[in-house]
Protein backbone atom coordinates (compact mmCIF):
# COMPACT_ATOMS: atom_id res chain seq x y z
CA UNK A 1 0.00 0.00 0.00
CA UNK A 2 1.27 3.47 -0.81
CA UNK A 3 2.53 5.48 2.11
CA UNK A 4 0.84 8.69 1.04
CA UNK A 5 -2.21 7.82 -1.05
CA UNK A 6 -5.41 6.54 0.60
CA UNK A 7 -6.59 3.23 -0.80
CA UNK A 8 -10.21 2.21 -1.33
CA UNK A 9 -11.89 -0.82 -2.88
CA UNK A 10 -14.17 1.33 -5.00
CA UNK A 11 -13.60 4.76 -6.47
CA UNK A 12 -16.44 6.31 -4.46
CA UNK A 13 -15.63 4.55 -1.17
CA UNK A 14 -13.72 5.91 1.79
CA UNK A 15 -9.97 5.27 1.90
CA UNK A 16 -7.26 5.59 4.52
CA UNK A 17 -3.57 6.29 3.94
CA UNK A 18 -0.51 7.16 5.98
CA UNK A 19 -0.91 10.90 5.47
CA UNK A 20 -4.41 11.38 4.06
CA UNK A 21 -8.02 10.37 4.47
CA UNK A 22 -10.09 9.92 1.31
CA UNK A 23 -13.68 10.96 1.98
CA UNK A 24 -16.44 8.84 0.40
CA UNK A 25 -18.19 10.35 -2.58
CA UNK A 26 -21.54 12.08 -2.18
CA UNK A 27 -21.05 13.71 1.22
CA UNK A 28 -22.98 16.88 1.98
CA UNK A 29 -20.23 19.52 2.08
CA UNK A 30 -22.03 21.50 4.81
CA UNK A 31 -22.64 18.55 7.16
CA UNK A 32 -20.36 17.79 10.11
CA UNK A 33 -18.87 14.30 10.25
CA UNK A 34 -17.00 12.52 13.05
CA UNK A 35 -13.83 10.52 12.41
CA UNK A 36 -13.74 7.50 14.70
CA UNK A 37 -10.50 5.52 15.09
CA UNK A 38 -10.79 2.10 16.73
CA UNK A 39 -14.02 3.15 18.40
CA UNK A 40 -12.84 6.56 19.68
CA UNK A 41 -14.16 9.84 18.26
CA UNK A 42 -10.94 11.77 17.59
CA UNK A 43 -11.83 14.46 15.05
CA UNK A 44 -14.79 16.23 13.44
CA UNK A 45 -14.73 17.80 9.99
CA UNK A 46 -16.93 19.62 7.52
CA UNK A 47 -15.98 18.93 3.88
CA UNK A 48 -16.67 22.49 2.71
CA UNK A 49 -14.35 23.85 5.40
CA UNK A 50 -11.70 21.16 5.68
CA UNK A 51 -11.56 19.41 2.30
CA UNK A 52 -12.16 22.55 0.20
CA UNK A 53 -13.52 20.91 -2.93
CA UNK A 54 -11.49 17.71 -2.87
CA UNK A 55 -12.18 14.33 -1.33
CA UNK A 56 -8.65 14.01 0.04
CA UNK A 57 -7.86 15.61 3.39
CA UNK A 58 -4.60 15.39 5.33
CA UNK A 59 -4.55 13.86 8.78
CA UNK A 60 -4.15 16.75 11.26
CA UNK A 61 -0.58 17.03 12.49
CA UNK A 62 -1.52 16.45 16.15
CA UNK A 63 -3.27 13.18 15.25
CA UNK A 64 -0.66 12.02 12.75
CA UNK A 65 1.91 11.65 15.54
CA UNK A 66 -0.26 8.91 17.09
CA UNK A 67 -0.90 6.95 13.89
CA UNK A 68 1.24 3.88 14.41
CA UNK A 69 -0.38 0.42 14.20
CA UNK A 70 -3.57 -1.07 12.86
CA UNK A 71 -6.73 1.00 12.76
CA UNK A 72 -10.34 0.76 11.73
CA UNK A 73 -11.52 4.21 10.71
CA UNK A 74 -15.24 5.03 10.57
CA UNK A 75 -16.85 8.21 9.26
CA UNK A 76 -20.27 9.03 10.69
CA UNK A 77 -22.67 11.96 10.65
CA UNK A 78 -22.32 13.90 13.86
CA UNK A 79 -26.00 14.61 14.43
CA UNK A 80 -27.55 11.30 13.37
CA UNK A 81 -24.68 8.90 14.01
CA UNK A 82 -25.28 7.36 10.57
CA UNK A 83 -22.20 5.62 9.21
CA UNK A 84 -20.98 7.00 5.89
CA UNK A 85 -17.70 5.13 5.41
CA UNK A 86 -15.40 2.51 6.92
CA UNK A 87 -11.86 1.43 6.06
CA UNK A 88 -8.86 -0.31 7.64
CA UNK A 89 -5.20 0.58 7.46
CA UNK A 90 -1.93 -0.45 9.12
CA UNK A 91 0.09 2.68 9.87
CA UNK A 92 3.84 2.47 9.73
CA UNK A 93 3.68 -1.24 8.93
CA UNK A 94 3.06 -2.01 12.63
CA UNK A 95 0.44 -4.75 12.63
CA UNK A 96 1.46 -5.80 16.15
CA UNK A 97 -0.07 -2.74 17.87
CA UNK A 98 -3.37 -0.87 17.73
CA UNK A 99 -3.64 2.87 17.16
CA UNK A 100 -4.68 4.64 20.35
CA UNK A 101 -5.04 8.41 20.50
CA UNK A 102 -4.75 8.92 24.25
CA UNK A 103 -2.73 10.93 26.75
CA UNK A 104 0.03 9.55 28.99
CA UNK A 105 -2.59 8.27 31.46
CA UNK A 106 -4.64 6.51 28.80
CA UNK A 107 -7.45 9.09 28.59
CA UNK A 108 -9.04 9.49 25.14
CA UNK A 109 -8.16 12.68 23.27
CA UNK A 110 -10.04 14.67 20.64
CA UNK A 111 -8.93 17.41 18.24
CA UNK A 112 -10.15 20.88 19.23
CA UNK A 113 -10.85 23.86 16.97
CA UNK A 114 -7.26 25.07 17.41
CA UNK A 115 -5.77 21.83 16.07
CA UNK A 116 -4.67 20.59 19.51
CA UNK A 117 -5.52 17.24 21.08
CA UNK A 118 -7.50 17.76 24.27
CA UNK A 119 -9.11 15.64 26.96
CA UNK A 120 -12.83 16.30 26.31
CA UNK A 121 -15.32 16.95 29.07
CA UNK A 122 -17.42 14.05 27.79
CA UNK A 123 -14.72 11.66 29.03
CA UNK A 124 -14.90 12.90 32.63
CA UNK A 125 -16.74 11.25 35.50
CA UNK A 126 -19.69 12.89 37.20
CA UNK A 127 -17.62 13.75 40.27
CA UNK A 128 -15.04 15.59 38.17
CA UNK A 129 -17.75 17.58 36.40
CA UNK A 130 -19.36 18.44 39.75
CA UNK A 131 -16.02 19.68 41.07
CA UNK A 132 -15.44 21.73 37.91
CA UNK A 133 -18.86 23.32 38.23
CA UNK A 134 -18.22 24.13 41.89
CA UNK A 135 -15.04 25.99 40.90
CA UNK A 136 -16.94 27.83 38.16
CA UNK A 137 -19.68 29.00 40.53
CA UNK A 138 -17.10 30.16 43.08
CA UNK A 139 -15.09 32.04 40.45
CA UNK A 140 -18.20 33.85 39.21
CA UNK A 141 -18.99 34.79 42.82
CA UNK A 142 -15.46 36.11 43.37
CA UNK A 143 -15.58 38.16 40.18
CA UNK A 144 -18.79 39.77 41.39
CA UNK A 145 -18.07 40.10 45.12
CA UNK A 146 -14.27 40.54 45.31
CA UNK A 147 -13.43 42.07 41.93
CA UNK A 148 -16.64 44.08 41.76
CA UNK A 149 -17.59 43.25 38.16
CA UNK A 150 -20.76 41.54 36.84
CA UNK A 151 -19.78 38.13 35.45
CA UNK A 152 -21.59 35.47 33.41
CA UNK A 153 -20.95 32.30 31.42
CA UNK A 154 -20.28 32.86 27.73
CA UNK A 155 -19.13 31.25 24.46
CA UNK A 156 -19.28 27.43 24.43
CA UNK A 157 -20.33 27.15 28.07
CA UNK A 158 -23.35 29.39 27.47
CA UNK A 159 -24.05 27.54 24.22
CA UNK A 160 -24.33 24.19 26.01
CA UNK A 161 -26.42 25.64 28.81
CA UNK A 162 -29.00 27.18 26.47
CA UNK A 163 -29.13 24.18 24.12
CA UNK A 164 -29.74 21.46 26.69
CA UNK A 165 -28.46 22.55 30.12
CA UNK A 166 -25.24 20.54 29.74
CA UNK A 167 -21.60 21.17 28.97
CA UNK A 168 -20.56 20.57 25.36
CA UNK A 169 -18.97 17.14 25.33
CA UNK A 170 -16.16 17.92 22.88
CA UNK A 171 -15.13 21.06 24.78
CA UNK A 172 -12.40 20.98 27.42
CA UNK A 173 -12.73 24.24 29.34
CA UNK A 174 -15.19 26.69 30.85
CA UNK A 175 -15.79 30.16 29.40
CA UNK A 176 -16.88 33.09 31.54
CA UNK A 177 -16.82 36.85 30.98
CA UNK A 178 -17.11 39.92 33.12
CA UNK A 179 -18.55 43.20 31.93
CA UNK A 180 -16.46 46.37 31.93
CA UNK A 181 -18.28 49.70 31.85
CA UNK A 182 -15.22 51.65 30.67
CA UNK A 183 -15.62 53.13 27.15
CA UNK A 184 -11.88 53.51 26.46
CA UNK A 185 -9.83 50.36 25.76
CA UNK A 186 -6.89 51.59 27.86
CA UNK A 187 -9.15 51.84 30.91
CA UNK A 188 -10.57 48.38 30.16
CA UNK A 189 -7.02 47.02 30.34
CA UNK A 190 -6.24 48.88 33.57
CA UNK A 191 -9.36 47.42 35.13
CA UNK A 192 -8.31 43.98 33.90
CA UNK A 193 -5.12 44.11 35.93
CA UNK A 194 -7.14 45.13 38.99
CA UNK A 195 -9.43 42.13 38.42
CA UNK A 196 -6.39 39.88 38.08
CA UNK A 197 -4.98 41.09 41.40
CA UNK A 198 -8.32 40.50 43.11
CA UNK A 199 -8.48 36.93 41.80
CA UNK A 200 -4.92 36.19 42.87
CA UNK A 201 -5.69 37.57 46.32
CA UNK A 202 -8.68 35.21 46.46
CA UNK A 203 -6.34 32.26 45.88
CA UNK A 204 -6.81 31.59 42.16
CA UNK A 205 -3.88 30.61 39.94
CA UNK A 206 -4.11 33.14 37.10
CA UNK A 207 -2.10 33.77 33.98
CA UNK A 208 -2.71 36.52 31.45
CA UNK A 209 -3.23 35.98 27.72
CA UNK A 210 -3.76 39.59 26.64
CA UNK A 211 -4.87 42.90 28.06
CA UNK A 212 -8.41 41.53 28.35
CA UNK A 213 -8.08 37.77 28.70
CA UNK A 214 -7.20 35.75 31.79
CA UNK A 215 -6.80 32.04 32.26
CA UNK A 216 -7.56 30.42 35.62
CA UNK A 217 -5.86 27.06 36.13
CA UNK A 218 -7.43 24.38 38.31
CA UNK A 219 -5.92 21.25 39.81
CA UNK A 220 -8.78 18.81 40.47
CA UNK A 221 -8.77 16.16 43.18
CA UNK A 222 -8.23 13.36 40.65
CA UNK A 223 -4.92 14.99 39.69
CA UNK A 224 -6.12 16.35 36.35
CA UNK A 225 -5.80 19.98 35.27
CA UNK A 226 -8.60 22.08 33.84
CA UNK A 227 -8.92 25.77 33.15
CA UNK A 228 -11.47 28.55 32.99
CA UNK A 229 -11.05 31.32 30.41
CA UNK A 230 -12.04 34.74 31.74
CA UNK A 231 -12.89 37.22 28.97
CA UNK A 232 -13.61 40.94 29.27
CA UNK A 233 -16.85 42.08 27.61
CA UNK A 234 -17.17 45.78 26.90
CA UNK A 235 -18.89 48.25 24.59
CA UNK A 236 -17.20 50.74 22.29
CA UNK A 237 -19.58 52.98 20.31
CA UNK A 238 -22.48 50.53 20.54
CA UNK A 239 -20.49 47.42 19.61
CA UNK A 240 -20.00 44.66 22.17
CA UNK A 241 -16.51 43.15 22.11
CA UNK A 242 -15.58 39.89 23.83
CA UNK A 243 -11.95 39.60 22.71
CA UNK A 244 -10.23 37.97 21.07
CA UNK A 245 -12.86 36.68 18.63
CA UNK A 246 -16.02 38.77 18.52
CA UNK A 247 -17.26 42.31 18.11
CA UNK A 248 -20.75 43.17 16.88
CA UNK A 249 -23.63 45.62 17.48
CA UNK A 250 -25.46 44.57 20.64
CA UNK A 251 -27.82 46.66 22.81
CA UNK A 252 -27.20 46.81 26.55
CA UNK A 253 -30.57 45.27 27.30
CA UNK A 254 -29.41 42.04 25.63
CA UNK A 255 -26.82 41.64 28.40
CA UNK A 256 -28.10 43.56 31.42
CA UNK A 257 -29.57 42.95 33.86
CA UNK A 258 -28.03 39.51 34.12
CA UNK A 259 -30.36 36.54 34.36
CA UNK A 260 -29.73 32.87 35.21
CA UNK A 261 -29.56 29.69 33.15
CA UNK A 262 -29.30 26.11 34.34
CA UNK A 263 -26.08 24.23 33.63
CA UNK A 264 -25.42 20.74 34.96
CA UNK A 265 -28.11 21.26 37.59
CA UNK A 266 -26.80 24.64 38.78
CA UNK A 267 -28.17 28.13 38.28
CA UNK A 268 -25.42 30.32 36.85
CA UNK A 269 -25.48 33.98 35.76
CA UNK A 270 -26.08 34.57 32.05
CA UNK A 271 -26.95 37.49 29.73
CA UNK A 272 -30.49 38.80 29.79
CA UNK A 273 -31.06 37.57 26.21
CA UNK A 274 -28.61 34.67 25.71
CA UNK A 275 -30.17 33.59 22.40
CA UNK A 276 -29.41 36.98 20.87
CA UNK A 277 -25.77 36.85 22.00
CA UNK A 278 -25.35 33.28 20.73
CA UNK A 279 -26.81 34.12 17.33
CA UNK A 280 -24.40 37.03 16.97
CA UNK A 281 -21.49 34.85 18.06
CA UNK A 282 -22.15 31.61 16.16
CA UNK A 283 -24.71 32.52 13.50
CA UNK A 284 -28.39 31.69 13.22
CA UNK A 285 -27.63 27.95 13.18
CA UNK A 286 -26.20 28.00 16.70
CA UNK A 287 -28.73 25.49 18.01
CA UNK A 288 -27.29 22.72 15.80
CA UNK A 289 -24.22 21.08 17.40
CA UNK A 290 -21.09 21.43 15.27
CA UNK A 291 -17.81 20.20 16.82
CA UNK A 292 -15.93 21.26 13.65
CA UNK A 293 -16.88 24.93 14.17
CA UNK A 294 -13.99 27.41 13.94
CA UNK A 295 -14.14 31.17 14.27
CA UNK A 296 -13.45 33.12 11.12
CA UNK A 297 -12.49 36.39 12.78
CA UNK A 298 -12.45 39.22 10.23
CA UNK A 299 -8.97 40.62 9.64
CA UNK A 300 -10.12 44.13 10.49
CA UNK A 301 -11.44 42.93 13.87
CA UNK A 302 -8.23 41.01 14.58
CA UNK A 303 -6.17 44.10 13.87
CA UNK A 304 -8.42 46.32 15.98
CA UNK A 305 -8.36 44.02 19.00
CA UNK A 306 -4.63 43.45 18.62
CA UNK A 307 -4.01 47.18 18.59
CA UNK A 308 -6.17 47.75 21.63
CA UNK A 309 -5.19 44.82 23.79
CA UNK A 310 -2.16 43.03 22.36
CA UNK A 311 -1.52 39.33 22.77
CA UNK A 312 0.67 37.62 25.35
CA UNK A 313 0.29 33.96 24.38
CA UNK A 314 2.83 33.55 21.57
CA UNK A 315 3.56 29.83 21.07
CA UNK A 316 2.12 28.95 24.48
CA UNK A 317 -0.14 26.22 23.09
CA UNK A 318 2.92 24.46 21.68
CA UNK A 319 4.73 24.53 25.02
CA UNK A 320 1.62 23.56 26.98
CA UNK A 321 1.29 20.54 24.70
CA UNK A 322 5.00 19.78 24.88
CA UNK A 323 4.99 19.78 28.68
CA UNK A 324 2.00 17.45 28.86
CA UNK A 325 3.10 15.04 26.11
CA UNK A 326 6.91 15.16 25.97
CA UNK A 327 8.06 16.14 29.45
CA UNK A 328 8.96 12.55 30.33
CA UNK A 329 11.26 12.28 27.29
CA UNK A 330 13.51 15.18 28.35
CA UNK A 331 16.76 14.01 30.00
CA UNK A 332 16.83 14.24 33.79
CA UNK A 333 20.54 15.02 33.91
CA UNK A 334 21.69 18.66 33.73
CA UNK A 335 22.54 20.05 30.32
CA UNK A 336 26.10 20.40 29.12
CA UNK A 337 25.62 24.17 29.24
CA UNK A 338 24.69 24.09 32.94
CA UNK A 339 27.82 22.07 33.69
CA UNK A 340 29.90 24.51 31.65
CA UNK A 341 28.50 27.49 33.56
CA UNK A 342 29.22 25.76 36.86
CA UNK A 343 32.77 24.76 35.89
CA UNK A 344 33.82 28.02 34.21
CA UNK A 345 31.83 30.55 36.24
CA UNK A 346 31.17 28.78 39.53
CA UNK A 347 29.42 30.91 42.12
CA UNK A 348 27.17 30.68 45.16
CA UNK A 349 25.19 33.78 44.22
CA UNK A 350 21.46 33.29 43.41
CA UNK A 351 20.70 32.25 39.84
CA UNK A 352 17.58 32.96 37.77
CA UNK A 353 16.73 30.16 35.31
CA UNK A 354 14.48 31.81 32.70
CA UNK A 355 12.45 29.31 30.67
CA UNK A 356 13.29 26.57 33.16
CA UNK A 357 11.08 23.94 31.49
CA UNK A 358 11.42 20.60 33.28
CA UNK A 359 13.77 22.18 35.81
CA UNK A 360 16.69 19.83 35.25
CA UNK A 361 19.25 22.68 35.23
CA UNK A 362 17.55 24.50 38.11
CA UNK A 363 17.78 21.31 40.19
CA UNK A 364 21.46 20.97 39.28
CA UNK A 365 22.33 24.53 40.36
CA UNK A 366 20.39 24.17 43.62
CA UNK A 367 21.87 20.77 44.52
CA UNK A 368 25.45 21.35 43.45
CA UNK A 369 26.27 24.49 45.42
CA UNK A 370 23.04 25.00 47.40
CA UNK A 371 22.40 28.12 45.33
CA UNK A 372 19.08 29.91 45.68
CA UNK A 373 17.40 29.33 42.32
CA UNK A 374 14.52 31.30 40.83
CA UNK A 375 13.01 29.02 38.16
CA UNK A 376 10.73 30.91 35.77
CA UNK A 377 8.41 29.65 33.04
CA UNK A 378 5.09 30.64 31.46
CA UNK A 379 3.71 27.10 31.26
CA UNK A 380 1.57 26.53 34.36
CA UNK A 381 1.99 22.75 34.40
CA UNK A 382 5.79 23.12 34.26
CA UNK A 383 5.76 25.50 37.22
CA UNK A 384 3.49 23.20 39.23
CA UNK A 385 5.63 20.14 38.49
CA UNK A 386 8.75 22.05 39.47
CA UNK A 387 7.19 23.22 42.72
CA UNK A 388 6.36 19.63 43.68
CA UNK A 389 9.88 18.42 42.87
CA UNK A 390 11.53 21.24 44.83
CA UNK A 391 9.28 20.58 47.83
CA UNK A 392 9.78 16.80 47.77
CA UNK A 393 13.58 17.12 47.54
CA UNK A 394 13.83 20.10 49.89
CA UNK A 395 15.74 22.17 47.33
CA UNK A 396 16.17 25.98 47.50
CA UNK A 397 14.22 26.58 44.28
CA UNK A 398 11.45 29.13 43.97
CA UNK A 399 9.24 28.46 40.93
CA UNK A 400 7.28 31.39 39.51
CA UNK A 401 5.17 32.12 36.46
CA UNK A 402 6.71 34.75 34.20
CA UNK A 403 5.56 35.75 30.72
CA UNK A 404 8.30 37.49 28.73
CA UNK A 405 5.65 38.87 26.36
CA UNK A 406 4.05 40.79 29.24
CA UNK A 407 6.24 43.84 29.87
CA UNK A 408 4.33 44.69 33.03
CA UNK A 409 5.02 41.20 34.40
CA UNK A 410 8.72 41.50 33.51
CA UNK A 411 9.09 44.93 35.11
CA UNK A 412 7.49 43.73 38.34
CA UNK A 413 9.69 40.63 38.55
CA UNK A 414 12.82 42.53 37.52
CA UNK A 415 12.18 45.01 40.33
CA UNK A 416 11.96 42.12 42.78
CA UNK A 417 15.26 40.62 41.56
CA UNK A 418 16.98 44.02 41.68
CA UNK A 419 16.35 44.18 45.44
CA UNK A 420 17.95 40.83 46.31
CA UNK A 421 20.70 41.22 48.95
CA UNK A 422 23.17 39.60 46.54
CA UNK A 423 22.83 40.30 42.80
CA UNK A 424 21.97 37.09 40.93
CA UNK A 425 23.17 35.47 37.75
CA UNK A 426 20.61 35.09 34.94
CA UNK A 427 20.62 31.88 32.91
CA UNK A 428 18.65 31.19 29.70
CA UNK A 429 19.40 27.99 27.83
CA UNK A 430 17.69 27.33 24.47
CA UNK A 431 15.35 30.24 25.14
CA UNK A 432 16.37 33.20 22.93
CA UNK A 433 15.72 31.37 19.64
CA UNK A 434 12.21 30.41 20.81
CA UNK A 435 11.25 34.03 21.48
CA UNK A 436 9.73 36.64 19.22
CA UNK A 437 11.71 39.92 19.15
CA UNK A 438 9.47 41.46 21.83
CA UNK A 439 10.16 38.51 24.12
CA UNK A 440 13.92 38.81 23.63
CA UNK A 441 13.70 42.54 24.34
CA UNK A 442 12.06 41.75 27.66
CA UNK A 443 14.68 39.10 28.41
CA UNK A 444 17.37 41.78 28.08
CA UNK A 445 15.21 44.12 30.18
CA UNK A 446 14.97 41.50 32.94
CA UNK A 447 18.74 40.96 32.80
CA UNK A 448 19.42 44.69 32.90
CA UNK A 449 17.23 45.19 35.97
CA UNK A 450 18.75 42.18 37.75
CA UNK A 451 22.45 42.67 36.99
CA UNK A 452 23.13 46.39 37.51
CA UNK A 453 24.99 45.61 40.78
CA UNK A 454 26.82 42.54 39.49
CA UNK A 455 26.22 39.04 38.23
CA UNK A 456 26.27 37.62 34.71
CA UNK A 457 23.88 36.67 31.95
CA UNK A 458 24.49 33.19 30.50
CA UNK A 459 22.90 32.37 27.13
CA UNK A 460 22.85 29.37 24.82
CA UNK A 461 20.84 29.49 21.58
CA UNK A 462 20.59 27.97 18.09
CA UNK A 463 22.36 29.66 15.17
CA UNK A 464 21.45 29.64 11.45
CA UNK A 465 23.84 26.70 10.83
CA UNK A 466 21.40 24.56 12.83
CA UNK A 467 18.43 25.21 10.54
CA UNK A 468 18.87 22.13 8.33
CA UNK A 469 20.18 19.77 11.01
CA UNK A 470 18.00 17.00 12.51
CA UNK A 471 16.00 17.96 15.61
CA UNK A 472 14.89 15.43 18.21
CA UNK A 473 11.62 17.26 18.85
CA UNK A 474 10.84 18.13 15.24
CA UNK A 475 10.02 21.53 13.85
CA UNK A 476 8.17 24.36 15.56
CA UNK A 477 8.71 28.11 15.82
CA UNK A 478 12.43 28.86 16.03
CA UNK A 479 14.32 31.99 15.07
CA UNK A 480 17.86 30.83 14.30
CA UNK A 481 19.87 33.77 15.62
CA UNK A 482 23.07 35.26 14.28
CA UNK A 483 25.47 35.76 17.21
CA UNK A 484 26.29 39.27 15.98
CA UNK A 485 22.58 40.20 16.14
CA UNK A 486 22.27 38.96 19.71
CA UNK A 487 25.40 40.89 20.71
CA UNK A 488 23.90 44.03 19.17
CA UNK A 489 20.61 43.54 21.04
CA UNK A 490 22.41 43.07 24.37
CA UNK A 491 24.56 46.15 23.81
CA UNK A 492 21.49 48.19 22.85
CA UNK A 493 20.02 47.19 26.24
CA UNK A 494 23.14 48.44 28.05
CA UNK A 495 24.96 45.13 28.44
CA UNK A 496 28.49 44.10 27.51
CA UNK A 497 29.37 40.70 26.04
CA UNK A 498 32.47 39.32 27.77
CA UNK A 499 32.56 35.84 26.25
CA UNK A 500 31.23 34.29 23.04
CA UNK A 501 31.81 30.87 21.51
CA UNK A 502 29.96 29.45 18.52
CA UNK A 503 30.16 26.58 16.07
CA UNK A 504 32.01 23.98 18.11
CA UNK A 505 30.57 20.47 17.67
CA UNK A 506 29.21 18.62 20.67
CA UNK A 507 28.33 21.66 22.81
CA UNK A 508 24.65 20.72 23.16
CA UNK A 509 24.47 17.16 21.87
CA UNK A 510 21.37 15.11 22.81
CA UNK A 511 20.80 11.63 21.40
CA UNK A 512 21.13 11.89 17.59
CA UNK A 513 20.97 15.70 17.60
CA UNK A 514 24.14 17.83 17.63
CA UNK A 515 22.79 21.37 17.21
CA UNK A 516 24.82 24.36 16.12
CA UNK A 517 24.69 26.75 19.07
CA UNK A 518 26.26 29.90 20.43
CA UNK A 519 27.15 30.57 24.06
CA UNK A 520 27.33 34.11 25.37
CA UNK A 521 28.28 35.58 28.75
CA UNK A 522 27.33 39.21 29.32
CA UNK A 523 27.34 41.71 32.18
CA UNK A 524 25.65 45.00 33.05
CA UNK A 525 27.94 46.05 35.91
CA UNK A 526 31.40 47.61 35.58
CA UNK A 527 32.39 46.23 38.96
CA UNK A 528 31.75 42.49 39.12
CA UNK A 529 33.51 41.10 42.15
CA UNK A 530 33.04 37.52 40.94
CA UNK A 531 34.67 37.97 37.51
CA UNK A 532 36.19 34.68 36.46
CA UNK A 533 39.91 34.21 35.92
CA UNK A 534 39.59 33.24 32.26
CA UNK A 535 37.75 36.45 31.45
CA UNK A 536 40.11 38.68 33.47
CA UNK A 537 43.11 37.38 31.51
CA UNK A 538 41.58 37.87 28.07
CA UNK A 539 42.48 40.77 25.78
CA UNK A 540 40.03 43.52 24.83
CA UNK A 541 37.94 42.81 21.71
CA UNK A 542 35.42 44.72 19.66
CA UNK A 543 31.78 43.77 19.08
CA UNK A 544 32.66 42.61 15.58
CA UNK A 545 35.47 40.40 16.93
CA UNK A 546 33.19 38.89 19.56
CA UNK A 547 30.56 37.99 16.99
CA UNK A 548 32.89 35.93 14.78
CA UNK A 549 32.52 32.72 16.76
CA UNK A 550 31.50 30.58 13.78
CA UNK A 551 33.66 27.62 12.87
CA UNK A 552 34.52 26.81 16.46
CA UNK A 553 36.13 30.12 17.42
CA UNK A 554 35.69 31.89 20.74
CA UNK A 555 36.40 35.37 22.03
CA UNK A 556 36.48 36.93 25.49
CA UNK A 557 37.06 40.44 26.80
CA UNK A 558 37.98 41.87 30.16
CA UNK A 559 35.03 42.86 32.34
Amino acid sequence: MSTDTPQAQATDAMGVGEEHLLLPAGLDPATTYDVVVNGDHVWSLTPAQDARGTREIAWPHAIQRHLVGRAEVVLREHLTGAERGRARHVFGGRDDVEVRIVDADGHALILDKWGQLIRPLSAESGSVIDELMEHTARLLDDLREKAGVPAFICYGTLLGAVRNGRLIGHDNDIDVAYLSEHPAPVDVVREGYRVERALRAAGWLVRRGSGVRLNVRLRLTDGSSRFIDVFTAHWVEGRLYIPSDTGFPMPREAILPLDNVELMGRKLPAPADPERLLAATYGEGWRVPDPSFRYETPRALTRRLGGWFGGLVSHRKHWDSFDSQQRHTVPKRPSAFARWVSNKHGSTRPIVDVGAGTGRDAIFFAAERSRQVFALDYVVSAVRSGQRIAQNRDLPIRWDLLNLYDTRDVLAYGARLSRLPVPPDVYARFLPHDLEPHGRENLWRLASMSLRRGGRLFLEFRTPEDRERPHVYGEHHRTYLEPADVVAEIEAAGGTVVHLVSGRPGMAKMREEDPAVCRIVARWSEHDADADTETQAAPQASSADRATGAGGSAATVTP
